[in-house]
């Protein structure tokens, strides 16, 4: 059986490769700050501007993981929900309204996915009623649909790096058209050696049971023994990936290995890695699944292959019974889902996620749509996920 993970491992080679300190392409050669989690990074820029403005209100998308809603509380903002439809797209109208009701200080962007917002309507927004614009792009790394890089129309922009790239933490708060206040109180901490060190050990592990499958697994589950006993033993991590929002925690900084990592990847051979797996994966899957979009955009890089299911949990441990580490996308945000509306609902009760990283093989990319294919021969009605 085949072993496809969700997202990218580490090769000693990607360790070893010359690096170039002078990466070129957005957001790496822009003036930023880097942090440990893209968390840390959004509660920093809105703690600063809420001593600024005290009052600070702040329109967010209802459709969100929950993690920068705490980052977001605990900086001090009002937060007011515009409506994300099933299409994943902002409503305009929406925000409209809530702008006219509350009249807030920041508009908060969400790029699903690597997959674009309207960006150029809500900047124009912004622009007409005197707001910021924060454009978050954690799942968004690299993605530049029809040229133009997502985060770069923002006055800030907020991206998390190992989403995408193999590297052991990391996220970027990048400043667009102003610096971050406050920035000389900024002292930022290391996080523990044990932290890193983990983190390197399993992406590395990771990377080689997709490719042998035997030796991998067995060297997970030893790798995982060794974790539980640094537990017991309260031997201080700092996890990546998780839910939740710690202040204690919220002064990290990116890790040197990171940062020595950043130098030595082909980020232009990533994308376009990222963009022919989901192509390839699409074709190989045809009718059996129906897309969460109907098209990629030129130029965007897309961080899974995300389709809709009608039991997500129920597919997602089918396809992981058989060695696709499918992810079950944002079941749940901050507040209890019966506050959300039907749409935010059924994106996290439907949306599933297909593994295509710069990792998977072609031979991989064959297996996943034979095994789904097997499971589901129409995962979703498509007029019940439009509708």
């Amino acid at each position: 059986m085949m072993y496809v993970p969700t997202f990218q491992g580490l090769s000693p080679i990607d360790w070893l490769r010359p690096a170039d300190p002078n990466v070129s392409c957005f957001p790496f050669a822009s003036k930023r700050v880097a942090f440990y989690r893209a968390r840390n990074a959004i509660y920093y820029l809105f703690n600063s501007l809420n001593a600024l403005m005290p009052r600070l209100t702040v329109l967010v998308p209802d459709y969100n993981s929950g993690n920068e809603v705490l980052a977001l509380r605990a900086a001090g903002a009002t937060l007011r929900f515009y409506r994300v439809g099933r299409d994943m797209q902002a409503d305009l109208n929406d925000i409209e309204r809530l702008c006219r009701a509350h009249e807030p200080e920041v508009l908060y962007v969400i790029h699903y996915l690597g997959w674009p917002q309207p960006i150029g309507a809500l900047k124009q927004l912004c622009r007409d009623r005197s707001m910021l614009l924060v454009e978050d792009c954690a799942l968004s790394l690299l993605s530049e649909p029809g040229g133009e890089p997502l985060g770069s129309q923002g006055d800030w922009s907020i991206f998390c790096l190992y989403k995408t790239l193999p590297v052991p933490n990391g996220a970027l708060l990048v400043e667009n058209t102003m610096p971050v206040v406050m920035q000389d109180r900024l002292r930022l901490r290391r996080a523990g050696a044990a932290s890193v060190a983990g983190r390197m050990a399993e992406l590395m592990v990771q990377r080689l049971r997709a490719r042998v499958n035997g030796v991998g697994e067995a060297l997970q589950a030893a790798k995982r023994a060794v974790g539980k006993a640094a537990g017991a033993l309260d031997v201080n991590r700092s996890k990546v990936g998780d839910i939740g929002f710690n202040l204690a925690d919220v002064d990290l900084a990116m890790s040197p290995a990171s940062s020595r990592l950043l130098q030595r990847f082909n980020y232009g051979s990533i994308r376009q890695q990222r963009i022919n797996n989901f192509r390839a994966l699409a074709a190989a899957l045809g009718d059996a699944v129906t897309p969460a979009y109907e098209e990629l955009p030129n130029g965007a890089c897309p961080l899974i292959y995300p389709i809709m299911v009608d039991d997500k949990p129920a597919a997602a441990r089918a396809l992981r019974a058989r060695g696709i580490d499918a992810l079950e996308f944002w079941n749940y945000g901050a507040d209890a889902i019966a506050t959300e509306s039907d749409d935010v609902q059924f994106l996290r009760s439907h949306v599933l996620g297909l593994p295509i990283h710069q990792d998977v093989k072609p031979r991989q990319l064959e297996y996943i749509a034979s095994q789904f294919a097997e499971l589901y021969p129409r995962a979703l009605d498509h007029a019940s996920a439009t509708c």
